[in-house]
C-alpha cells in the first residue's frame, strides 16, 4: 500500500507546484506591459522633423509638470530633480527625478520609451523585458490624450533643463497596491488609450482667428489632457477611478482633509463664472468673488498665467460647456431654489482640544500645551492662581524634570532676539509664541549667546527656563495637535477661500495672515492659537522644524 500512496503524494505535490507555476504565469502574462499593448491600437507616432521647442515648453507648462516633479525646498522650478510627497490612503508616493540627468532622471531615456510612459503609463524596466508599470498618481489617464508630436516637443524642451543627480527612494504604499507589477491589471481595466476624438490636438497652432467650435476643442484638448484637471476636481471609486456621472464635480484631495471644488457648469460649481473671469482666474488667482488661489491650485496658477492668451480662453470655453455636477462641498448649504431668504447659521466648531489621559501625561517624558495656561516659578506659587509668573501658549513643548502629583516641573526650551526678553519664541528669527513671562520669570531664564539669524541679519539667543505646571490642558504627541489644527484649517478657512497650505506664506506671514481672517471666524481663543501655531510649525521657511 506504501507504493500507491507515494505515488498519490507525488502527484499531488507535482499538481499543486504546477497550478502554482500556472497562476505565477498567469499573473505575469496578465500584469505585462504587452497585455494591454496587444489589444489596444497603435497610436499616432512624431513627424519626422525638428521638434518645436517654444510648443514643448506650452505642453509642460499646461502639463503641470514642475509642480509635482520639481525639487522642493529651492527656488528654481525647472529643476526637476523630484522627492515630493503625495501623501494618500494608498500610502506615500514619491515623485520621480525626471530631469535630464542620464544616471538618475530620464536624460538617457529615448523618445519612444519617454511617450509610452507619458501615454501608457510604462516606464523602462531594468529586469524585465516588457517595462515597468506605473502608477496612475502620475496622471497618464490625461495624458493619453496627448499627440504623439505635442509628446516629442515636450520631451525635447525638458531635455534643455538641468540635469540634477539624486535618485528618489520609492514609494511607501499599503499592502498589496505595494505590488507594482498588479498596476497592469488596473490599466487593463481602466485605461483606454485612445485619442480625442476631433482635431484638438491641431485646433490654434496655425495662428488663424478660431472659430467657436475649434477654440471649444483646442480647450477640451487642454483640459482632458495636458491639464488633466479632472484628475484632481472628480471624486473617485475605491479603485482610485474617476466617477464618470460627477466628473468635475470636485473631490477629495489626496490627503483626506481639503477638498478640490466643482468646477462644472452648476451652481454648486463655477456656473456663475463668465469665460472672461475664468481667463482671468488662470492669470491671476483671483477669482471672481475676490478669493485668492491657495494650495495646489496656487501652483497651477503658477503655470497656467504662462499660457498664451488664446490657450487661456480656449479653456474658459470648453469649461463653460461641462455638463452640471450638483455636488456641494462639504459643510456647504445646497442653492436656495426659492424666493424665501433663507438664512445660513453659524457654525460653531464643538469638537473639544485634544488633551491627552492622566495616565499618559504621568508617564510620558515629553508635553504639549493644548490650550494657555499659567506658569509658576515654584510649587508653593501654585495655591494661588494670581501668583503665576507668565503663561504657555497653545502647542509649548516641555520636557519633564520632576513630579509632584498632578504638578510638574518642566524644561521650556526656545528662543529670544536681542532685546526682547518676556517672549520665549519656539525657534530662532521665527515669531512662533511658546510663553509669555513676567519679570520674576525673566530673571530665572538661561540665555546662551547670541547668534546671528541669516534671514533676517537679527541677533538670537537659545533660552530655557524650568516651570511649574498643572497637568490640566497636555497632550503627549505633537501630531495629535497638528491633525486638530489641520482640520480646523480646513473647516475654518475653506468655507470662503481656496485653502491655503501652511507652505504657501512664512512662519511670520502667517500671524498677519491668519489675524486678518480670525474676525470671519467663530474661533475660540485656544483654537486659533493652536491653529496659528500649526501653520506656523508648516510654514515654507521652518525648513523641517515641526
Amino acid at each position: 500500500m506504501s507504493g500507491p500512496r507515494k505515488t498519490r503524494k507525488a502527484l499531488l505535490t507535482k499538481g499543486i507546484a504546477i497550478t502554482a507555476l500556472l497562476g505565477v504565469a498567469g499573473f505575469f502574462t496578465l500584469t505585462s506591459p504587452w497585455a494591454w499593448s496587444l489589444i489596444h491600437p497603435s497610436r499616432d507616432v512624431a513627424d519626422s522633423g525638428p521638434a518645436d521647442l517654444k510648443n514643448g515648453r506650452d505642453v509642460f507648462v499646461a502639463s503641470d509638470c514642475a509642480t509635482c516633479h520639481a525639487t522642493p525646498n529651492q527656488p528654481d522650478h525647472l529643476k526637476l530633480g523630484g522627492g515630493r510627497v503625495l501623501d494618500t490612503e494608498f500610502g506615500k508616493f514619491r515623485m520621480p527625478n525626471i530631469s535630464s540627468d542620464p544616471k538618475d532622471g530620464i536624460g538617457g531615456w529615448t523618445l519612444a520609451q519617454f511617450t509610452r510612459a507619458v501615454r501608457e503609463g510604462v516606464g523602462p524596466a531594468k529586469f524585465l523585458p516588457d517595462g515597468q508599470n506605473l502608477y496612475p498618481s502620475f496622471p497618464y489617464t490625461s495624458y493619453q490624450r496627448l499627440s504623439a508630436n505635442d509628446v516629442r516637443d515636450m520631451f525635447a524642451f525638458m531635455k534643455t533643463l538641468p540635469a540634477v543627480a539624486g535618485k528618489v527612494p520609492d514609494h511607501e504604499l499599503k499592502f498589496p497596491y505595494n505590488i507594482r507589477r498588479g498596476i497592469g491589471v488596473w490599466r487593463l481595466a481602466f485605461l483606454d488609450g485612445k485619442p480625442l476624438d476631433d482635431n484638438a490636438a491641431q485646433a490654434g497652432k496655425t495662428g488663424a482667428p478660431l472659430s467657436q467650435a475649434d477654440l471649444v476643442a483646442r480647450g477640451r484638448y487642454l483640459v482632458e489632457g495636458a491639464g488633466h484637471c479632472a484628475e484632481c476636481h472628480s471624486p473617485r471609486n475605491f479603485m482610485g477611478v474617476i466617477a464618470d456621472a460627477k466628473r468635475y464635480g470636485g473631490g477629495q484631495a489626496p490627503d483626506g482633509k481639503s477638498f478640490f471644488p466643482n468646477i462644472s457648469q452648476h451652481d454648486t460649481g463655477i456656473n456663475f463664472w463668465a469665460e472672461a473671469s475664468i481667463v482671468s482666474y488662470l492669470k491671476t488667482g483671483i477669482s471672481p468673488l475676490g478669493k485668492t488661489a491657495g494650495g495646489d491650485m496656487a501652483e497651477v496658477i503658477a503655470n497656467t498665467k504662462q499660457l498664451p492668451d488664446r490657450d487661456l480662453k480656449a479653456i474658459a470655453a470648453y469649461l463653460k460647456t461641462l455638463p452640471g455636477v450638483d455636488n456641494p462641498a462639504p459643510g456647504q448649504p445646497s442653492p436656495n431654489y426659492t424666493a424665501k431668504v433663507v438664512t445660513i447659521p453659524v457654525q460653531k466648531n464643538e469638537v473639544p482640544l485634544p488633551t491627552s489621559t492622566a495616565a499618559d501625561i504621568a508617564k510620558s517624558p515629553v508635553l504639549f500645551t493644548t490650550a494657555t495656561k499659567p506658569l509658576y516659578l515654584d510649587q508653593a506659587a501654585m495655591r494661588d492662581a494670581t501668583k503665576s509668573s507668565g503663561k504657555l501658549l497653545g502647542a509649548a513643548k516641555l520636557m519633564v524634570e520632576e513630579r509632584q502629583g498632578d504638578r510638574i516641573k518642566v524644561r521650556l526650551d526656545g528662543w529670544q532676539p536681542e532685546g526682547v526678553t518676556s517672549v520665549v519664541y519656539a525657534a530662532r528669527g521665527k515669531r512662533i509664541v511658546a510663553a509669555v513671562l513676567d519679570e520674576d520669570a525673566i530673571a530665572k531664564v538661561e540665555r546662551g549667546a547670541f547668534e546671528t539669524d541669516k534671514d533676517s541679519g537679527a541677533r538670537w539667543a537659545q533660552v530655557k527656563a524650568s516651570i511649574w505646571i498643572d497637568s490640566a490642558g497636555l497632550n503627549v504627541k505633537q501630531e495629535n495637535l497638528w491633525q486638530f489644527s489641520s482640520n480646523l484649517l480646513s473647516s475654518s478657512c475653506s468655507t470662503c477661500h481656496s485653502l491655503n497650505t501652511p507652505e504657501h506664506f512664512t512662519a511670520n506671514q502667517w500671524i498677519g495672515t491668519l489675524g486678518a481672517m480670525r474676525r470671519y471666524t467663530s474661533l475660540s481663543n485656544d483654537e486659533y492659537r493652536l491653529l496659528l501655531a500649526y501653520v506656523q510649525n508648516h510654514a515654507k521657511d521652518m525648513g523641517g522644524h515641526h
